[in-house]
């Protein structure tokens, strides 16, 4: 379980999409992006009208999307072994970036990502001396997904939470000794709103669900980050995960597979339809619960083979499309 799917940081979270014209259009469309394990792979039943294929250009979503917190207001100890320098280093070479990659990667990180940290993404009133952010995040184990949810699902949870935190440490202890000052945000301590600053840092988008889904991981992942000295980390794109909104937008599998219908589907303005996250149902932070992980394309299917269906498809219907326009 991501734990930035709890809902604690707020009553709800909200995810915004384009509504559907009824119901059957809904669930044709979560057919046609492959949502449902039995949908056919006729190219030609996926209907949605894109538009006419002039502009290219991608509506963006909201980038605050998704509970960001620890699933709780825990205060961690400081668990660093060493000191931060008296003066610390700004800078980092290209070669040094890429040994801390590897030295993270070898404890069992997946991806990383950076980005500056701003106010509206720190969740509690906690002085953060760099705004510079080193990312990272780390698989949940196919054991805790298939643990029906409970005590021992939440034990599970919790033990990953502490794996990541311990890693985090490290990785800060490694960073100070190469004369770097560093701040830790444990994942479960809820200092900072994860989901999107993973966004922000390229590493993924954030779905339906309020979880952040990466190519490496979908959403089968937990969150930590690294405040540090280094002002020159590498850039990032978040745009170009954008599409995983645009498929979201057609996919209601976690919303279905939430044993506590805490994921509610409900008409806005304008008819858009928004999913919002009641945090008093969800049991993801107290029972260790997964399922809309466990029923996620992206989790079932993986993000490459979504992927590709996605922009063959799109592709076709630009240029359908875009003849009709031509022909009118």
């Amino acid at each position: 379980m991501d734990n930035n799917k709890c809902g604690c940081e707020s009553e709800n979270t909200k995810y915004s999409e384009k509504s559907p014209q009824n119901k059957t259009d809904k669930l044709e469309e979560n057919e046609e992006c492959f949502c449902d394990e039995k949908t056919s792979d006729n190219e030609d039943e996926y209907t949605e009208d894109i538009g006419c294929g002039c502009d290219e250009s991608p509506e963006k979503e909201e980038e605050d999307s998704g509970c960001g917190c620890g699933c709780g207001d825990v205060e961690y100890p400081d668990q660093s072994q060493e000191n931060n320098p008296e003066k610390a280093e700004f800078a980092a070479s290209e070669e040094f970036i890429k040994e801390f990659e590897t030295y993270a990667k070898s404890m069992g990180i997946s991806s990383i990502g950076y980005t500056q940290i701003t106010p509206d993404l720190l969740i509690k009133d906690k002085f953060i001396p760099y705004p510079h952010t080193i990312v990272l995040t780390m698989p949940i184990s196919e054991e805790v997904i298939s643990t029906t949810p409970g005590e021992e699902a939440q034990a599970l949870n919790n033990a990953l939470y502490a794996k990541l935190g311990d890693i985090s440490y490290k990785l800060s202890d490694y960073l100070r000794k190469n004369v770097y000052a560093t701040q830790v945000a444990h994942p479960y301590e809820g200092m900072v709103n994860f989901s999107p600053l993973a966004q922000k840092a390229g590493l993924g988008w954030i779905g339906k669900s309020g979880l952040l889904i990466t190519p490496e991981l979908g959403p089968r992942l937990k969150i930590s980050a690294i405040f540090v000295s280094i002002a020159n980390l590498p850039a990032s794109n978040p745009d170009q995960h954008l599409w995983i909104s645009n498929y979201c937008e057609r996919c209601s599998n976690c919303v279905k597979a939430c044993p506590e219908k805490a994921l509610i589907e409900k008409e806005a303005c304008c008819g858009n339809i928004e999913t919002e996250l009641e945090q008093k149902l969800c049991i993801g932070c107290s029972q260790g619960c997964t399922y809309c992980i466990e029923d996620c394309p992206f989790h079932t299917k993986g993000y490459d083979h979504l992927k590709i269906k996605f922009d063959k498809m799109t592709a076709k219907l630009r240029e359908k499309n875009k003849n009709k326009c031509c022909d009118s």
